[in-house]
């Protein structure tokens, strides 16, 4: 699935309309429909906020949300770039992720790792 065609199921199952959606997050009915018509990038991450929560999306819709905006512009999901690229932490996530990488890390592996980081909590 894209992320247009998740957030206008989103949409339509919360029966918003196009337009009153548009309104809500401040661009035009003509930019959101090309966004859920897979016909331009995600919008910036205020406006992606301001969807999330005018959708009333679940935190996992939330990530689905982030994680196809991420996809669609070729990047890392937004909602993670800055704990990724500009916290005191970023040094050691991306040191992770490339020894993840290089060591072919199995999801086993990592689900033992969110298991140890959700002990955390």
């Amino acid at each position: 699935m894209q992320f247009g065609d998740f957030i206008k199921s989103k949409r339509l199952a919360a029966e918003i309309t196009l337009r009153d959606m548009s309104e809500r997050i401040k661009v035009s009915p003509a930019y959101l429909s090309d966004i859920e018509n897979n016909r331009r990038y995600p919008m910036d991450n205020e406006k992606m906020a301001v969807l999330i929560k005018e959708l009333n999306l679940t935190t996992e819709e939330a990530e689905t949300v982030y994680d196809l905006a991420g996809k669609a512009r070729n990047e890392l999901s937004p909602d993670l770039l800055e704990y990724t690229m500009d916290s005191n932490v970023s040094p050691y996530v991306r040191t992770a992720l490339r020894k993840a990488k290089k060591a072919e890390a199995t999801i086993e592996d990592w689900k033992e790792f969110i298991k140890k980081i959700d002990g955390k909590e």
